[in-house]
């Protein structure tokens, strides 16, 4: 069952990660797929233990946003350019530039 949230209350910071399509197909083919140990008995990982082998994508704080947009601040562009900058700079931040 998800977790229920308080109308105007956010989640906690860890409670929320980001994965490509790519990362949970893996994830579950991982998860389904069995294992030998040293001994050769059949085992298969647990959910916990796929999870743990993911690496989420990082996107940025809404601090890091903020801080970017008042070091970038340019009044001559029109909002849908003040847009696009945005979106570039989050895209770029996801890719780890």
């Amino acid at each position: 069952m998800p977790r229920q949230v308080p109308p105007g209350r956010i989640l906690d910071k860890q409670a929320m990660k980001l994965y490509t399509e790519e990362q949970v197909r893996d994830a579950i083919r991982k998860r389904f797929t069995a294992r030998y140990d040293k001994k050769n008995v059949k085992y298969y990982l647990n959910t916990d233990q796929v999870i743990e082998e993911l690496t989420p994508i990082e996107l940025p704080s809404d601090e890091e946003i903020e801080d970017a947009s008042l070091e970038q601040n340019n009044d001559d562009l029109s909002p849908a350019e003040e847009f696009q900058r945005g979106a570039k700079y989050i895209i770029n931040k996801i890719q780890g530039r």
